[in-house]
């Protein structure tokens, strides 16, 4: 009996939210921010983003060893304009028991260097950046055995028509965060998403482990970094990026087994028990 209430329950709360979105209601997953490094130029539009948006709590370090991170759907962590240093063990070991027990991580700009500790590759990411303005645009392409994954809902490719597979999409026009990638094919645990494009390679493919994840047991560690997630004013493809990360946490968020629904601030239900049973 309390089985068939609590699938009814469910079944019910999800017909709602379909509902509610198809009348126009948007349904976001739950999102925590972070950032631990300087809250500069390049960081601090991320996190307005974030908040304004994806409706997202902000979270600090210090949070990493109190925070319940099952609250959250995805953890977006993004540092954009320094490095913060080494984590503690007990830090990093927060943020993997979190992925391992099925949720989502998304490291951004030099978020990536964690990616290391985390015990997700042996090599060291390259580092670079950052720079304001050096008027060099890059963006990523669609790949063939990633084409039917809801992240590229919205975009535009640089011919002004929706993106398919091979298309090219421009989300950062100059300049790039403080941030790093796996050059060359260092990168052994890495899942290419989508390709990256821009000078001096011109098309650099999978060689710099721009966008895509790391599995986790039953979570995720998504990868956006090199020069792609730049939130910095100068950047004229603003609107671009933040469409692909609002697209990107939404999957995340649907993927995640801690999955929350916040509705305009009218009603966050967290069944993250349901869905692994």
């Amino acid at each position: 009996m309390i089985k068939q209430l609590i699938v009814f329950t469910f079944v019910f709360l999800s017909f709602s939210l379909i509902m509610e979105s198809a009348y126009g209601t948007t349904a976001l997953p739950t999102v925590a921010f972070i950032y631990m490094g300087d809250n500069g130029p390049f960081t601090e539009p991320a996190l307005q983003f974030a908040e304004k948006t994806l409706k997202a709590t902000v979270l600090v370090r210090k949070d990493l060893t109190s925070a319940n991170l099952s609250k959250y759907a995805v953890v977006w962590w993004h540092e954009g304009d320094s490095d913060p240093g080494a984590l503690k063990d007990q830090e990093i070991k927060t943020f993997m028991d979190y992925t391992k027990a099925g949720g989502a991580v998304l490291l951004s700009a030099w978020a990536i260097r964690y990616a290391t500790p985390m015990g997700l590759e042996n090599a060291e990411a390259r580092q670079f950046g950052p720079t304001a303005d050096d008027g060099i645009a890059v963006g990523i392409t669609i790949r063939e055995d990633m084409k039917n994954l809801p992240l590229w809902n919205g975009l535009k490719s640089l011919n002004g028509g929706a993106p398919k597979v091979g298309d090219r999409i421009q989300v950062n026009s100059t300049g790039y965060p403080k941030s790093g990638d796996y050059f060359d094919k260092i990168w052994t645990n890495f899942i290419t998403v989508a390709d990256a494009w821009g000078p001096s390679a011109n098309d650099w493919g999978d060689r710099i482990a721009a966008f895509g994840y790391w599995k986790v047991d039953k979570g995720k560690v998504f990868s956006m970094n090199w020069r792609l997630p730049n939130f910095h004013s100068n950047n004229k493809d603003i609107e671009m990026l933040q469409q692909l990360t609002q697209n990107l946490i939404n999957w995340l968020g649907s993927e995640s087994l801690f999955f929350a629904i916040d509705q305009a601030g009218k009603l966050t239900t967290t069944w993250g028990n349901i869905k692994t049973k």
